[in-house]
């Protein structure tokens, strides 16, 4: 690793923002049809479900980072190509099975219509899981072009999914089974791009050391996916069908904030990292969680000025009574937004304060909802904005004032996210 890294994406790395970019506009387009055909109800369970999902398909995203990791390393020292597919492979099957094995349980408080709905989205988990070590092998040899292609077909499959289920008139069960088959046509079209890692000079790690970098480099990255999503499932959980169907309409609009400002996170990685002093972090989180804001408020704003066109354009008139929560949605999904921001930053500098923040924080929000605020999608909506607002400030508070000297991790974290070059 060069003794200055860079602060920016590479190059090359831009078409992968594009592509990430594009995905994020397919994810919104499947969201809109998928509401569409099930309605106010039953989309509240369906995104309750698929909420729960993402939470279990965390250890994807994980495997992407721990393989890139190792990829970049083992590449540079031998030219060798690092998998841990058997690992990957175990890891989403015991997944599975655990959900499947919980589907009554999970039925009954989701208030699903069958429990195959579950058994659907557990049958995604291998597949998934499986493509993110791939992902990993491309991101950490740089395939950046084959990497974007992975994240279109994973975006685009879905979105014929959705569209075959506007066609049919699928059900909840049947959408989570056509998504199974985009998990499927997706990972074959992975194994494809990186055959060449798969077929020549490849390491498997021990799987004990790849599960131990799981859980050191991902806790924090989880304990921002368990504060930014469970409020879908406690919406479902709290409010009645059809609220719940509105709540998780209008909760997609702080996801587009929260989402499509990621990259400003991700920039921010290894600029800390590099930084050589406490005014300059300053001066560089400052400036990102500023412009996180403005991205923020130019949604909220567009939230309040045409709530009824973006309802109609998402759902339909059905979800009408989505359309005062659309700049609730907005606002938490831009406080969210700055904690990634402040998030990132502590990963980069080797500073866990903010990890333990935000899962003490996704606590709290849940017990507050569960057992008091919920007695309207504004309550958990107040609940939910209100610690997310605790958590920003805190994070604030946390932003170095003085002289600071980046910890040891830095570099290895902004490598882990594919920030660095040689």
């Amino acid at each position: 690793m060069s003794p200055r890294m860079r602060r920016a994406l590479p190059v090359t790395g831009l078409l992968l923002g594009v592509a990430m970019g594009l995905a994020n506009v397919m994810g919104y387009v499947f969201v809109a049809l998928v509401s569409a055909t099930l309605g106010p109800a039953d989309f509240g369970g369906f995104s309750a479900l698929n909420t729960y999902g993402v939470l279990l398909a965390m250890p994807a995203g994980a495997f992407q980072v721990v393989v890139a990791r190792r990829q970049t390393r083992a590449h540079r020292e031998s030219g060798e190509h690092v998998t841990a597919l058997t690992t990957a492979t175990v890891v989403g099957i015991v997944l599975a099975l655990a959900t499947i094995a919980t589907a009554p349980l999970l039925t009954e408080i989701l208030r699903l219509d069958t429990g195959w709905s579950v058994v659907w989205m557990a049958l995604m988990l291998p597949p998934m899981t499986v493509t993110g070590a791939l992902q990993g092998i491309l991101l950490g040899r740089e395939s950046y072009g084959r990497l974007s292609t992975v994240y279109l077909v994973t975006a685009g499959s879905r979105m014929l999914a959705a569209v075959g289920a506007v066609g049919w008139g699928f059900a909840v069960h049947e959408v989570f089974a056509a998504t199974f088959v985009a998990a499927a046509v997706t990972l074959a079209v992975t194994l494809v791009l990186a055959r060449g890692a798969l077929t020549s000079g490849r390491v498997a790690p021990r799987a004990l050391a790849v599960l131990e970098d799981l859980v050191r480099s991902n806790v924090a990255l989880a304990g921002l996916m368990a504060l930014s999503s469970l409020d879908v499932v406690l919406a479902r959980t709290v409010l009645s069908d059809h609220d719940s169907g509105s709540y998780a309409l209008a909760a997609l609009f702080g996801k587009v904030v929260f989402w499509g400002t990621q990259f400003v996170a991700l920039t921010v990685v290894p600029s800390v990292a590099d930084a050589s002093g406490g005014s300059q972090v300053r001066t560089t989180l400052h400036r990102s969680a500023l412009a996180v804001l403005g991205m923020g408020a130019v949604v909220a704003l567009g939230c309040a000025l045409v709530p009824g066109p973006l309802v109609a354009l998402s759902g339909g008139s059905a979800f009408a009574d989505a359309e005062p929560l659309l700049v609730w949605a907005a606002g938490i999904g831009t406080l969210w937004a700055v904690v990634q921001v402040w998030l990132f930053a502590g990963m980069s500098r080797g500073d866990h304060v903010m990890t333990a923040v935000v899962w003490i924080a996704a606590g709290i929000q849940s017990v507050l909802v569960l057992l008091w605020f919920n007695g309207s999608p504004y309550e958990v909506f107040g609940t939910v904005g209100g610690t997310a607002a605790v958590v920003a400030l805190l994070g604030l508070l946390r932003v170095p004032k003085g002289e600071t000297t980046p910890a040891p991790e830095s570099a290895e974290t902004a490598e882990a996210l594919g920030l660095t070059r040689e």
